[in-house]
């Protein structure tokens, strides 16, 4: 009997052995098959030029307006804007951003542009080299501000957008980046260099225009030098100081790569100041920018209408404060604009109220007057309202 009970435990311990050895080998067998994987896996990553360093991020906003009791327009619904933002990072040194802007024009049809795009590389921790087209460094409302969910109004200052007395955007290259100082105090700065803004005359009428938006063609050949520097004595507070300088050619029509023939070159200087405080929900903030185009002799476009000195300059200061503990928030800003077309000099006031459903979706109204320095122009009151959703 002990025998037989002998037999039955050694029986059991030799089915449980092998048991233990068929587990192992199958065990084995999968991470063998696992390895493979991750194997194919990690050519298939190759074999599409990806890395595991990389890493995609995509942000933007978006917005749509209307417009009603204004005497120069009709009331309605004046744009549906979409305005993606992307970013590629590859490890902690190079970074491409974009942002397309894309739109419903007044005929209906849909436009695309784009607002930036950009290869940053990081050489340090306080630099990075940006080439490409790049919103301008000039001042601090196009490069900080312009996005609709971020700007405090529903319209940009008078002479910050486009068509106005501010540079916009830029093709070239610029160094910037941050400087840590005493305390809490700190610096930023960024340096450019680029094509610059080409001087427009339309031969037909004599209308000048400086078109200050970044372009590929370098017809003249010339280069503009440029940069901000903001310094922040406290977190609260910054103060810039920007500038510019350079040659710009002449182009007759509207075609910026075209020059007109025998017309030489302009000197072109640009300089701005821009404050921003912050003081718990008070928001204050100003920009002022001046362009000038100098005068040249001898001047063969447009009969000489543009051998005169051309200033472009506008200016603005903005409060807003939110209410604490709500969600409204009110808003005040006056501006003025001055360039060499007088029928577009005015100055520019308007009064706002917004409902924050969240920090990044905001719902805007308010109640804009332009004052035009021509007393033959009639002031233009209207209502602008716009709901914008930063994400």
């Amino acid at each position: 009997m002990k025998k037989l009970h002998f037999i039955k435990l050694s029986l059991a311990a030799s089915v449980l052995a092998s048991g233990t050895a068929i587990a192992n080998e199958d065990t084995e067998s999968k991470i063998a098959n696992l390895e493979s994987q991750m194997a194919a896996l990690r050519e298939d990553v190759k074999s599409n030029n990806l890395d595991t360093l990389s890493k995609l991020h995509m942000a933007g906003y978006a917005n749509v307006d209307a417009i009603a009791g204004s005497d120069r327009q009709e009331d309605g619904f004046t744009a549906a804007r979409f305005a993606p933002i992307f970013h590629f990072q590859f490890s902690d040194r190079v970074l491409f951003e974009g942002e397309l802007e894309i739109e419903t024009n007044a005929d209906g049809e849909t436009e695309i542009a784009a607002e930036y795009a950009t290869i940053d590389l990081m050489l340090n921790d306080y630099m990075a080299l940006v080439a490409g087209k790049f919103l301008s460094p000039i001042g601090q409302f196009r490069q900080n501000v312009h996005p609709s969910w971020i700007n405090k109004l529903p319209t940009a200052p008078v002479g910050f957008g486009h068509g106005g007395a501010a540079p916009l955007s830029d093709l070239g290259v610029q160094l910037r980046g941050g400087i840590p100082l005493s305390g809490s105090m700190r610096a930023n700065y960024a340096l450019f260099t680029s094509n610059g803004p080409t001087l427009v005359v339309d031969e037909g009428d004599g209308e000048v225009k400086l078109e200050a938006e970044a372009a590929s063609s370098n017809a003249d050949g010339n280069f503009v030098y440029g940069g901000r520097v903001g310094f922040l004595p406290v977190p609260a507070l910054e103060l810039g100081l920007s500038g510019a300088l350079g040659k710009i050619g002449v182009a007759g029509g509207h075609d910026v790569s075209d020059l007109a023939a025998g017309e030489p070159d302009r000197d072109y200087t640009v300089l701005g100041a821009d404050a921003i405080y912050n003081l718990d929900t008070l928001q204050l903030r100003g920009e002022f920018i001046q362009q000038t185009v100098g005068s040249e002799a001898n001047s063969a476009v447009a009969g000489g209408a543009v051998t005169e000195e051309l200033e472009y300059t506008a200016w603005y200061a903005q409060a807003a404060y939110r209410v604490p503990d709500t969600k409204w928030e009110g808003v005040a800003r006056i501006g003025d604009l001055d360039t060499p077309d007088a029928d577009e000099n005015r100055s520019q006031w308007s009064v706002g109220v917004n409902y924050l459903f969240a920090n990044h979706v905001i719902i805007k109204a308010a109640y804009t007057v332009d004052d035009y320095d021509d007393n033959a122009i009639d002031d233009d009151e209207r209502f602008n309202i716009q709901l914008a959703y930063g994400f």
